[in-house]
Order: C-alpha cells, then sequence, then structure tokens
C-alpha cells in the first residue's frame, strides 16, 4: 500500500495536539449523553463508535471482556499456524527492536483473536491491566474501537488513538492495525497491530504496521509456494498410470494438480485448469479447512461423490498443507497411495541440505533404476532406502535388507544367490532361495556393499544388467525384476582406485546418489531429532511428558556425535528411562558428552562438566577439524563402547551398529588389539602396523 493512502485512516498530528484530544473527548461524552449525534471525529471513528453505541458496548469495560478457553485457543492456533510461521520470524526481530519503545506487536486472527505478542515488557504487562495479552478477543463487539477490531471491521489499516477509543479504559492507549492477506485470493487472514500508551505515539507507527503486515504476506507467499512444490512432490509420489482421477488441492482447497482421468471426471469443458477451483467460482474451492484447521469440510466435494474415504490429507510439520483427492475410487483401496505418497514422513530434518537429499530422493523413487546410498555409520542410510521403496511403484513388493559385512565370504554367494539340491555338501535337499528371488517384484537392500568380495562383484554386475539370477550349482538363469539399493560408508572410489571394487560394478550402482551427510553437519538437526525421539521413545515406553533441560540441548548441539544419529537416539532413551523427573538435566547423559570441549574452547581452561558428579571435564578431547581428527574421534568412540560391554565383540559392534568383521577391521586400522572375551581395549592394547 502506497503510504499516502494512509491519511483516511490516521489523524494527520494524532498524539501531537492535546486540545484535538480534548475535542475528541467532549464529542465521545456529548454522543454518549445523547447531547449531539453529529460526531465531530473522523468517519472510520465515528462508524466504529454507532457500531458499539448499536450493540450496547458498556463504555465502562476495561479492555477485552473476553479470553477464550485454552482448547479453542489451540484449535486456533492449529488454524492459523501458516499465518503464525509466517510472522514468526518478523515478531523475533521486532523483540529486540521495540524493547525500550514503549510499544509492543500483536498478531490476531481474522475473529480479532491475539495469537502472538512481542515489545517493550514494560508495555506487554501495562496489557493486562486491559487483557492486552494472547488469547484475548479484542473485536469490537468485546473491546468496542480499538486498533484491532477495527481494522478488522473495516478491513483497512487503522489507527485509534487515545480518546477515540470507544471504551474509557482503553484512552490512555494508542493503536494501529494492518490487514494480513491471503496472497493467493486476497482474503483476510488477521492483522498487525502495534500498541503502547498514548504518550508513546510516533507518526510512523501506522506506516511500520503496515510494513509489518507486508512483510508477513511476503513470507506467507513464499510458504504456499514451498507447499505448492511438495504438494506437486506428492501428486509424484502417487504413481504414474494411475487409472482414477487423481486432484491435488492446497490449504485452501484449491487445485494445484490434477491428472487427465480427474479433468474428464469434474472439469467443465473450457475452463481453465491448474490454480482454479474446478467446477466453482473463486469463492467455492473444491474443498474447506475445518475451523480447527485438522481436516477438510467436504461439503463442497460431495456433489461430486467425494467422501472421507477418497481423501487423503498432506501434513508438512505438523500443519494440513493440502490434500490428495481419488475421485471415482470407490473399489481402489487407498493403502498403497497413502503408504508412497507418505514414505518420506519418517525423516526428521530441518536442514536445508537433508531437505534437497529428500526432494532428490523421492524423484528418484518412481524410477525403477539403482540408487546407492553413501554416508558414515548411523547417518540413516536404511532410512531413506526404505523411504525410497515405500515411495516407489513396487512399494507393495517386498524389501529385503542383506548386510554384505556380516556373512562370512563363503556364504555370501549362497546368501545372495540361493542355491540349488547338492550345491555342496550340507546343502538343503530342497535347496534355498537367494535374497534376490526373495526381493523379486520388490526391493533389494545391500549395506555395506563394500565390504562385497571382489570375485563376486561380477555375478552382481551379470544380475544387474540381465535382470536374472542363477542359483550356486545351477545354470539356468531365472528372470527377477528386483529394484537395487546399495549402501556404504566407504568411498567407493577410493577403493576401485586401490583395486577393491569394480570400477564397472561402481558405474552401474551409482546410476542415481544419496549422499547422507553426518548429524555434526547436519545445523539445529540433533536438537531438533532429540526432542523427537524424546516424544516418540516416551509413549513408546508408556512414560509421562519429558523434556531436556536448556543446557542439555546446548550440549546436544555442540556435540560431533560420532555416531551420529544411532548414538543421539541410544543417549536419548538411555537418558529417558533414567530419569525419573519431567526435566532430563545433564546428570543423565554419558561422560563422553560431558566431557566433550568444542574446538573453539580447547585453549580454555574453564572446564565445560560444571554441575555433575563424576570426573572432571577435561579429561578427553575432540577436534573434528579433519579427517586425521575424525578418525581420533572414531577410535576413541570405539574404545567407550568397547570399555561399556568389556570388551564384548558382538555387543559392542550391536551398540555401534556395524558388523562384527567392520569392527575387527576397524580394530586393526587404528592399531588396537581385538579383546579377548571380557578384556576391555586401551591405549596400553595398541600394536604397531
Amino acid at each position: 500500500m502506497d503510504f499516502g493512502q494512509l491519511n483516511e485512516w490516521a489523524p494527520p498530528e494524532a498524539g501531537a495536539d492535546p486540545a484535538q484530544e480534548r475535542v475528541i473527548m467532549k464529542a465521545w461524552e456529548d454522543y454518549l449523553s445523547g447531547v449531539s449525534h453529529r460526531l465531530k471525529v473522523r468517519n472510520v471513528v465515528a462508524k466504529s463508535w454507532q457500531r458499539c453505541a448499536a450493540i450496547g458496548i458498556d463504555h465502562k469495560v476495561a479492555g477485552s471482556r473476553t479470553i477464550v478457553a485454552q482448547r479453542e485457543f489451540e484449535q486456533r492456533l492449529r488454524a492459523n499456524s501458516l499465518l503464525l510461521q509466517a510472522a514468526s520470524k518478523v515478531f523475533s526481530e521486532a523483540q529486540q527492536t521495540l524493547t525500550g519503545t514503549g510499544s509492543m506487536l500483536i498478531l490476531t486472527d481474522v475473529d480479532a483473536v491475539v495469537l502472538d505478542a512481542v515489545g517493550d515488557p514494560g508495555t506487554l504487562e501495562a496489557g493486562r491491566d486491559i487483557n492486552l495479552v494472547i488469547g484475548a478477543d479484542w473485536s469490537e463487539a468485546n473491546a468496542g474501537t480499538n486498533g484491532i477490531g477495527t481494522t478488522l471491521a473495516s478491513r483497512s489499516p487503522v489507527l485509534i488513538h487515545g480518546a477515540e477509543h470507544f471504551c474509557a479504559l482503553t484512552k490512555n492507549w494508542t493503536c494501529v492495525g494492518a490487514p494480513v492477506r491471503n496472497p493467493l485470493d486476497g482474503s483476510l487472514l488477521g492483522l498487525v497491530d502495534m500498541s503502547g500508551a498514548k504518550n508513546t505515539f510516533q507518526q510512523h507507527n501506522l506506516a511500520f504496521a503496515v510494513m509489518v503486515a507486508g512483510r508477513i504476506e511476503a513470507a506467507l507467499s513464499l510458504q504456499l509456494e514451498g507447499e505448492r512444490r511438495m504438494l506437486m512432490e506428492y501428486s509424484s509420489a502417487m504413481g504414474r498410470g494411475w487409472s482414477d482421477g487423481v486432484i491435488v488441492c492446497d490449504r485452501g482447497g484449491r487445485i494445484v494438480s490434477a491428472n487427465e482421468h480427474a479433468y474428464r471426471l469434474l472439469a467443465r469443458r473450457g475452463e481453465s485448469r491448474d490454480g482454479v477451483e474446478m467446477g466453482f467460482q473463486s469463492d467455492q474451492p473444491l474443498l474447506k479447512l475445518s475451523n480447527d484447521g485438522r481436516s477438510f469440510d467436504l461439503a463442497a466435494a460431495a456433489r461430486y461423490g467425494i467422501s472421507q474415504d477418497n481423501l487423503l490429507p498432506v501434513h508438512h510439520d505438523e500443519s494440513l498443507i493440502g490434500a490428495v483427492v481419488i475421485a471415482a475410487a470407490a473399489t481402489r483401496p487407498l493403502a498403497p497411495a497413502i503408504k508412497r505418497a507418505n514414505a518420506f514422513d519418517p525423516i526428521v530434518t530441518k536442514c536445508a541440505a537433508m531437505l534437497d537429499i529428500v526432494h532428490r530422493a523421492r524423484r528418484l523413487a518412481v524410477y525403477h533404476a539403482p540408487v546407492l546410498i553413501e554416508g558414515e555409520t548411523g547417518v540413516g542410510k536404511e532410512l531413506f532406502a526404505r523411504a525410497v521403496h515405500d515411495a516407489s511403484p513396487c512399494a507393495d513388493g517386498p524389501f529385503v535388507a542383506f548386510n554384505c559385512g556380516a556373512v562370512s565370504r563363503e556364504l555370501i554367494a549362497t546368501e545372495l544367490f540361493g542355491y540349488v539340491k547338492g550345491a555342496f555338501t550340507g546343502a538343503s535337499a530342497n535347496g534355498a532361495l537367494g535374497r534376490f528371488e526373495r526381493a523379486n517384484n520388490g526391493t533389494l537392500c545391500l549395506d555395506e556393499i563394500g565390504e562385497l568380495p571382489l570375485d563376486l562383484q561380477p555375478f552382481l554386475l551379470r544380475v544387474l544388467e540381465e535382470g536374472t539370477v542363477c542359483r550356486v550349482g545351477d545354470t539356468t538363469p531365472r528372470p527377477i525384476k528386483v529394484r537395487l539399493i546399495a549402501m556404504t560408508n566407504r568411498d567407493l572410489r577410493e577403493e576401485v582406485e586401490k583395486g577393491r571394487f569394480r570400477r564397472d560394478l561402481l558405474y552401474r550402482l551409482n546410476v542415481s546418489t544419496l549422499k547422507v551427510p553426518p548429524l555434526r553437519k547436519r545445523d539445529g538437526d540433533a536438537v531438533l531429532l532429540a526432542q523427537h525421539f524424546v516424544d516418540y521413545l516416551s509413549k513408546k515406553h508408556n512414560l509421562g511428558l519429558r523434556r531436556f533441560a536448556p543446557d542439555v540441548l546446548r550440549l546436544f548441539k555442540t556435540y560431533p556425535w560420532p555416531g551420529n544419529i544411532r548414538e543421539l537416539r541410544n543417549v536419548v532413551e538411555s537418558a529417558l528411562l533414567l530419569c525419573d523427573t519431567p526435566i532430563i538435566g545433564r546428570g543423565w547423559l554419558p561422560d563422553e558428552i560431558l566431557d566433550y570441549r568444542p574446538p573453539d574452547t580447547e585453549r580454555a581452561a574453564t572446564p565445560i562438566a560444571v554441575a555433575r558428579s563424576g570426573p572432571a571435564a577435561g579429561q578427553s578431547s575432540c577436534e573434528p577439524n579433519s579427517a586425521s581428527d575424525l578418525r581420533s574421534l572414531d577410535k576413541q568412540h570405539i574404545e567407550r563402547v568397547l570399555e561399556r560391554y568389556q570388551g564384548n565383540i558382538s555387543l559392542s559392534a550391536a551398540a555401534l551398529g556395524i558388523a562384527r568383521t567392520t569392527l575387527y577391521r576397524r580394530l586393526r586400522a587404528y592399531g588396537l588389539d581385538a579383546p579377548r572375551d571380557g578384556e576391555a581395549v586401551s591405549e596400553t592394547d595398541q600394536v604397531s602396523d
């Protein structure tokens, strides 16, 4: 909005002329007493006073008369999640800007209920006297003429200053409101209000409120565009060749995508397609969001035979962002479609790099091509593998996982390819299926592919190229249709250079590659995952609501997590089960986390392990700034785990999430002897290379 258009809604010299205040006060008193009905006030104020008088507002009330119930307020938060998300950054910045200004910034919904408020602490406290608080209803019907209710009533930016308020106890305040509109259709979503004592008024307050509302609308536009892209991905995830009509709607019920079957079933001849409500006027979308923001009202869609059974809600960050509608799908179960569309939901992240990988994986899933997933131990490679399978056309087929490093060299061939009767001494009389045949019409996931013996790699290459498998002891090729996903924590290109992996097999595998970053490179995800795991595991173990103390979350943020997500989950579960209070403090964390010092504090003399019992901080340090440092960190981690399990290789390997053979190999690489039963590894057990 051009700021020059605001003059109608704001007095030119508001707050600067006490005489004008007295004139307005006299006009108000005369109006209430019936002496004069010719109001010598601005038109927007006069109309508001008339509305307030018509509905019988008591001019003696102290601000808002209503604070909504907790349950209703929670419903409003859910229903306005998009608005709150868009405003969060702006309000966070305003919190610092407004300190000491005597002003507060308020966000309300379309019904004038306060959703959020930030600003000068003294002003926030003063707002309590008139119920200018979160959850209060500041519509004109509840609080008379004011910057919130009057802005919503007029649907334009409004400044209400001092005596212009209808209720006596709010006449010491000044407040300016600016509407926030939906960038897609211009509908009113809520407003931004800037309030404070009337003697703190600044002429630019209204322009500031309009500017903040504009920034929120810009953020809304970006969010809606992001949701639109996400919904398009869900459309792809439903699979190609679907024989029924598939319609994807956004949170406003607007159609963002539909296949040809849907157009034939629902569209009217000659109408535009994407971005319009198919067969409806602009104010009649196919779906309407319910009042609680949790579901869709299907009244408009009922005329086309669409019911709840045809609807797949689409959520992101626990917020409903749209829906997939299956038209004329009465005989087709939706379960496979739901499985494909929600395949990547278990991957919890807010890291931009991870979100890019999820986007890439979702696109790759629809094609029947091998996928190579690279990443350190514990980063969640199998989670990606399962998600790719569940989002693929073969999602209804089996998902068979096999660890190439967990089986002896002699048995790998029979495990992968199967064998026939009499193939070797001790073979089953009936032979046996291999993993490839078990995964037929599904997905075979080969973990630690770098452990596959060099002499067996040509057989795997042949299966990939020919789509057939020969059992050990047989010459008859058996046709199979298997999607292969390979996973490794090694650099296979380096393995090729060292002659330990075939170059042609690598080229065949890395048609599509996903490189999952370690947790230490996923900014903010350690805290996010810790909170996710504590919620999930609390329910799993039937515990009450638990939360980590702020200092624990700070430790989680700085700790490098050599064991990645697997280590984080184990730490969370251990602390959760041991702690008997709702707040989990640092005393329940393992020593390796408490003793860790970030690189920038390594030279500092002050220990970080305060407020805990046990050994003093500084006994060990980690500086993961190079490959050698990471090797040292991994070595220390293995030593601690071995010590914890008293040298038991099987238990230690299980705790580390790796195969026993992999653990033996790492012990050799780090110059450590494999411990005998009950003997822990220590620095004194090292041997020279």
